[in-house]
């Protein structure tokens, strides 16, 4: 494309910053930009380097004033639209657009095109796809795949193109307050990103951003691999949280051990680097991550530093792609569910995965004395969908959902999620239900729990959850990068749950180091105490 930036100055980065808004503004509200005519991308490109060169804002507001008059006449409607109806609620309004550091002209035009809007597809945001309506925005967007590292004016549209996007369509962008100063920060990020490694690094901590577990990112050099164990983060350490007898038997990995050091580099120093690319919406689900990406290196084999018993074990650890994990043997699964003591019995929910099986599970429980649901890893879907029959005679509302509106950008339409069961269950249990939870209970676990919470004899016992759920929806971004955020807003039925909060506990259990090097579980345990109780 032939430019070469040089926006250094506040006043260009000012200027660009002006820029992108006014560019995410038109793509969302002007009838001509939303249908791609002309390509709203190329008209960005166009733009780019005629703001940068401009010398004043004067400059600046004739161009931007320019390019918005050749634009065709917006058809607007009739009347102004009410964005304060009972059932909308906006992250954007019209005081947003008198912030825009624009003429008074052009300001009066998009306040006019944003106040008599009039509803109509866009080709870059719609809620249909393939004959269906989705509950999410689906985006369509240009990839620019190559080349992986783009040239500086592309960046620029990745920047702007995430930005915007958030600004519109993420239902939770009032827990990010200074979403504007995001974007002035990170243009000279973008700008002086010139090779691959910097211009990834650049994307990582933009979308670090976004307090958000459901932020995920998937792309050449975006490397997902992981140990044959998992890490957890406890009191300030990082520990090995489950690892199979077969992996201990084999190579020596041990619950308890306290990783200390990753090729060499203290974990601390570990820490504080992740922490600038690591998203998460609330601490425990941030810390969480880190763990997760704790040994993730461009090789597949690390050099680990262990403490174990006060002293230092130094070994070597592969690194694999969860396919290749999984076919590590293993020792035999547990079962599905099983009686502990007379009348208790523990739900490995999680571990389910087909709703056929249900019927013999509540069939086993049905007169048991109470159930201890164990809910700290990912359920499946199908099975998911297809319990609440057996816990709900009636119809129960479990949320209220926020939907982005495709025809409103900066909308969201909100309403209950009720479930209605669909026929008169015989097998309906209604004994104690204690549920445990933890960090790693997140997004459709969460919503399992809110949804029995409404039960009348639920308890949830644990750790603070991950504070996310709702579906997620992906953006493509230059240099065939993916990205993801949540895309429906969920806040659970009787303060059950909130976003960052996660499900609200009844009871909240600590987990020690030594805990887990002794073989306990002591959320299980106190689930056990209280089921003992409610006999």
């Amino acid at each position: 494309m032939g430019y070469n930036s040089q926006a250094q100055t506040p006043v260009q980065i000012t200027q660009l910053a002006t820029l992108g808004k006014v560019w995410g503004f038109l793509k969302c509200f002007h009838p001509a930009a939303a249908k791609g005519n002309p390509d709203w991308d190329n008209e960005l490109l166009r733009m780019i380097p005629l703001v940068e060169d401009a010398g004043s804002k004067p400059q600046v507001d004739s161009l931007l004033e320019a390019w918005y008059r050749s634009l065709p006449a917006a058809k607007l409607a009739a009347t102004p639209v009410n964005w304060h109806a009972d059932s909308i609620v906006t992250t954007f309004s019209e005081k947003d657009i008198r912030k825009f550091p624009v003429s008074k002209w052009l300001q009066h035009e998009l306040v006019r095109l944003y106040e008599y809007h009039l509803p109509d597809t866009n080709c870059y945001a719609t809620r249909y796809y393939d004959g269906y309506r989705f509950d999410h925005i689906i985006h369509d967007e240009k990839a620019y795949d190559y080349p992986l590292c783009p040239e500086p004016a592309v960046r620029m549209l990745a920047l702007f193109r995430y930005w915007n996007t958030i600004n519109y369509f993420y239902p939770h962008k009032a827990r990010i307050p200074g979403w504007d100063t995001v974007l002035t920060a990170y243009i000279p990020r973008f700008l002086q990103a010139k090779y691959l490694t910097q211009y990834q690094q650049a994307v990582l901590q933009l979308i670090h951003e976004l307090p958000d577990s459901h932020s995920f990112i998937k792309g050449p050099g975006f490397n997902n691999n992981m140990p044959p164990f998992r890490i957890a983060h406890i009191k300030d350490k990082y520990l090995i949280a489950e690892s199979d007898d077969s992996i201990v038997k084999k190579w020596g990995f041990r619950v308890g051990d306290e990783i200390v050091s990753v090729n060499g580099k203290p974990v601390s120093q570990i820490e504080k680097e992740l922490w600038k690319i690591t998203t998460g919406t609330n601490k425990p689900s941030r810390y969480r991550n880190i763990a997760m990406s704790l040994l993730q290196n461009d090789n597949s084999i690390v050099q680990v530093g262990f403490e174990r018993n006060g002293a230092i074990v130094n070994d070597t650890v592969r690194l694999n792609d969860y396919l290749i994990n999984s076919l590590i043997p293993r020792s035999p699964d547990k079962p599905y569910w099983e009686e502990l003591e007379k009348g208790i019995w523990y739900v490995r929910f999680c571990t389910i995965k087909e709703a056929d099986t249900l019927r013999h599970l509540f069939s086993d429980i049905k007169d048991a004395k109470a159930v201890i649901w164990e809910m700290r890893d990912y359920p499946n879907y199908k099975v998911s969908t297809e319990v609440y029959k057996f816990f709900f005679p009636a119809k129960t509302t479990f949320s209220e959902r926020e939907n982005a509106w495709d025809y409103y950008p900066g909308a969201f339409v909100k309403g209950p999620q009720d479930f209605i069961p669909e026929s008169n269950e015989t097998q309906i249990y209604n004994g104690p239900l204690i549920v445990l939870v933890d960090e790693l209970t997140q997004s459709l676990s969460e919503s399992v729990v809110m949804a029995l919470k409404q039960r009348l004899n639920t308890t949830t016992i644990g750790r603070q959850t991950a504070g996310t759920t709702g579906n997620i929806t992906w953006l493509s971004l230059p240099g065939a990068i993916e990205v993801s955020y949540t895309g429906v807003g969920v806040e659970g039925a009787q303060g059950s749950f909130h976003q960052g909060d996660g499900i609200k506990l009844d009871l909240e259990v600590e987990t020690n180091p030594e805990d887990l090097s002794q073989g306990k579980d002591p959320i299980l345990e106190k689930a056990l105490l209280f089921a003992r109780r409610s006999r």
